[in-house]
């Protein structure tokens, strides 16, 4: 109700490219629905009262730069599919009771300790507790890697580059000697001929 009149919405528009509902008080968990808004780009939860834990499908957001979650109740562990989020460049869940290993590799190598400070059970780096083996979850793939059996053309070891160019240099000064030796000489004898023809 907005002003006396009551207004459904059946859609949240698709260009919907912010929510900030930050220190609001607001209770309960996180919607799984969330994730459908794809061109979401800041997402502000912080200082809420929220409950339960962070939704995977929040990796449906694949153009999330901003993600603040901190100061709530939220459990359980950061979603690995988090880590697919290549735009995300702040991430903050400090202040709650996660637990678990924190994501590895994209954006996530990036962000500091004090992303994920007050949470006594969250572990890996960039916190000083280390995960057990059982936790310690390998990185996620990256749909940057080229796969090994494809290999990629640019995909070259230094030291071949190296060795190659001196090779290069070698052979390039070798013929330059040569070129240059035979064209000198040429150079020399007509020369030659053409003074002594000057002279008569």
């Amino acid at each position: 109700m907005s002003k006396g009149t009551e207004r459904e919405y059946a859609k949240i528009p698709d260009v919907l490219m912010a929510i900030d509902l930050s220190n609001n008080k607001f209770e309960g968990f996180i919607p799984e629905l969330i994730g459908d808004l794809k061109s979401l780009r800041m997402l502000n939860l912080s200082n809420n009262f929220l409950i339960g834990s962070i939704p995977p499908s929040l990796a449906n957001l694949t153009v999330l730069e901003s993600l603040d979650l901190s100061g709530n109740n939220l459990v359980g562990e950061i979603p690995q599919q988090l880590a697919r989020l290549t735009f995300l460049s702040v991430f903050n869940v400090s202040h709650n009771r996660l637990s678990g290993p924190i994501p590895r590799g994209t954006q996530f190598d990036t962000f500091g300790s004090g992303s994920f400070v007050m949470n006594d059970g969250l572990c890996g780096s960039p916190l000083p507790n280390k995960c057990t083996n059982d936790d310690n979850a390998p990185p996620p793939p990256s749909s940057f890697i080229v796969d090994n059996e494809e290999g990629c053309l640019f995909d070259l070891d230094w030291r071949i580059v190296l060795v190659g160019t001196g090779v290069g240099f070698l052979v390039g000064v070798v013929l330059e000697n040569l070129i240059i030796d035979k064209k000198r000489r040429w150079f020399l004898h007509h020369s030659k001929k053409m003074a002594k023809g000057w002279k008569r």
